[in-house]
């Protein structure tokens, strides 16, 4: 599946960021939501739900929240606009009985997407933390998805 999102995004992006890189710090919002329209119009065309998707603003980074279920296994997918040159995702896994988020996956990479896998052991609530680590020159916001998706 990884190969199969590598692909989408790279086809996407190098298609639309000639025409999108403009108006990445301006009020624009279309060319992230396109992004996204492909992303699910291909998770579809591969039989995979999605179940969670979010769009925001980010200076450096943001949290999402979910309950996700031992019964399956999600990849967490977060991709940005052409201001971003480095973004991951790192999912914590919440543990009530000690009160404390532990890093359960997270993606390393160098490019403006990422994915993470995690495979829940029991249903709990988990946190998935957006994180710019570079923006390209002249930007210091951006706009990103972030998607949950499983079988």
């Amino acid at each position: 599946m990884k190969k199969i999102f590598i692909s989408i995004v790279i086809a996407i992006l190098g298609f639309s960021l000639p025409a999108t890189a403009q108006c990445i710090n301006e009020k624009l919002s279309y060319p992230i939501y396109k992004l996204g329209a492909a992303l699910v119009d291909q998770f579809d065309t591969d039989g995979q739900e999605i179940v969670r998707i979010e769009y925001d603003l980010v200076f450096t980074s943001k949290e999402s929240f979910r309950n996700l279920s031992a019964d399956w296994e999600y990849s967490i997918i977060g991709f940005a606009d052409g201001g971003v040159k480095d973004l991951d995702v790192k999912v914590y896994e919440y543990d009530d009985l000690i009160d404390k988020w532990t890093l359960v996956a997270e993606d390393a990479s160098s490019e403006s997407y990422a994915m993470a896998t995690v495979k829940p052991t029991k249903d709990a609530l988990y946190k998935v933390e957006v994180i710019v680590y570079s923006f390209n020159e002249g930007y210091n916001v951006a706009r990103y998805g972030l998607m949950y998706v499983h079988d």
